[in-house]
């Protein structure tokens, strides 16, 4: 996986720049306990885009619009990519201001235009040539013909068709030694066990948030350290990352039921892998694949650290659930 990919939140570099690309995840976060009532409705993929167009929310089909944008940004250059997203915004409301017939809000043109020139060094003649194409871009991207009225979601032309192939598990040689809890993993299930507590105890976001944030970034440093000892160096970056949005998932999200990492009903899954990775979580569509090994791996890891005795049931409950989110893959991205 290329570092200067445009993939938000999944940039591999120095940890204070993936931090804050973490934080775009929280862009609509829902918060859990809120009594906040759901409307039904169908998975992402499901929306009824038009052939050749697929559903996205409108947090992602501004990163989406944003890419040439991006691609002026130079690797590690955390400050260059905050300032490349603040453009693509303002030129995306620019592109907005045209469409609806104002002729285009010249603020927002200069606004850009000074970011541009400021920020990346662009020439005048430059500077024009991508807003020109940016506001042809915004017109090819989102026709507004064929836009859903009065729902959080658009339809955006697939600009490539991706071959999607499940993933090839035979690349995985996973050591069978089992690795004891070290202190850091103990402290890990101590605080995942509290949190499991919190919740079945039906207090509110508010008081477990921090918690639950203390358990994400734990959950990462010693996944990654497991899948390290586990012989498992090229995937541990990737794989230590996806279970991230599946823990927003269980402990950031408003369930009907008691929902836990050792207590997920087969209908939450299917939620989890039609719906909320695909609408919360921006990748390039073949890297969507890593998720259910990565979270068979995490359950694995979860049970020899002590977390619950056996995982194989949610494990089965994943690779049943795969090839259907591979079908689903296929019609969101192919």
């Amino acid at each position: 996986m290329s570092k200067n990919k445009v993939t938000i939140a999944k940039r591999k570099s120095k940890s204070d720049e993936k931090k804050k690309k973490k934080r775009l995840l929280k862009l609509g976060k829902e918060k859990a306990h809120q009594n906040i009532t759901e409307i039904s409705r169908p998975g992402l993929p499901y929306m009824g885009a038009p052939e050749g167009f697929r559903s996205i929310s409108i947090s992602q089909a501004i990163m989406e619009y944003s890419k040439p944008v991006l691609e002026l940004v130079k690797e590690n250059n955390t400050k260059g990519f905050d300032e490349a997203i603040q453009v693509g915004m303002i030129l995306w409301n620019y592109s907005l201001s045209l469409e609806n017939g104002q002729g285009g809000d010249n603020h927002l043109k200069k606004e850009a235009r000074g970011i541009l020139a400021k920020s990346f060094g662009l020439r005048d003649e430059d500077i024009a040539s991508l807003i020109t194409n940016m506001t042809e871009r915004y017109q090819y991207l989102f026709p507004e013909e064929i836009q859903p009225k009065g729902t959080p979601f658009m339809f955006i032309r697939k600009e490539v068709r991706h071959l999607i192939r499940p993933f090839d598990f035979s690349r995985l040689n996973l050591s069978p030694a089992v690795i004891p809890p070290d202190k850091k993993d103990e402290k890990l299930i101590r605080n995942l066990l509290k949190l499991d507590k919190d919740i079945e105890n039906g207090k509110n976001w508010d008081d477990y948030e921090n918690l639950f944030n203390k358990v994400k970034e734990q959950s990462e440093d010693c996944f990654k350290a497991w899948l390290l000892a586990k012989g498992l160096k090229k995937e541990a970056d990737n794989f230590a990352f996806c279970p991230l949005i599946y823990l927003d998932f269980i402990y950031g999200y408003g369930h009907d039921d008691l929902v836990s990492l050792k207590s997920v009903p087969d209908i939450y899954f299917q939620e989890f892998f039609e719906d909320f990775l695909i609408r919360k979580m921006m990748a390039e569509p073949e890297e969507y694949t890593d998720w259910p090994p990565a979270l068979k791996l995490f359950y694995r890891f979860l049970q020899e650290k002590g977390y619950l005795v056996n995982a194989e049931e949610i494990i089965e409950a994943i690779d049943h659930m795969e090839p259907t989110f591979i079908t689903v893959l296929k019609k969101q991205f192919s």
